[in-house]
């Protein structure tokens, strides 16, 4: 009866052990499936990110070649009312 109780136990334990064994496979492949996601959308979040930055940066180059051309018509409509008001004063003083 004894040696039937030992084989019992030592039948039992060694299906846990599989069973643990089993257990921890599976573990280690969702842990590892885990990380291959957070990689994936670490990758495609950053993707994002750069595409974004790149879009910023042509409006943002976009918007300076628009203030720098109305800089340039400011600039001309200045100097021609500067010449006019000079024109004028020259024939007023005449």
């Amino acid at each position: 009866m004894r040696n039937l109780a030992i084989a019992s136990v030592t039948a039992l334990a060694l299906g846990l052990a599989a069973c643990s064994a089993e257990t921890e496979q599976k573990a280690d492949a969702a842990a590892e499936a885990a990380g291959d996601d957070i990689e994936a959308n670490a990758n495609a979040a950053g993707e994002v990110i750069e595409n974004a930055a790149d879009d910023v940066e042509a409006s943002v180059d976009e918007a300076a070649k628009d203030l720098d051309a109305e800089a340039d018509k400011a600039g001309d409509k200045i100097e021609k009312e500067w010449d006019e008001a000079k024109a004028e004063a020259k024939e007023e003083a005449q």
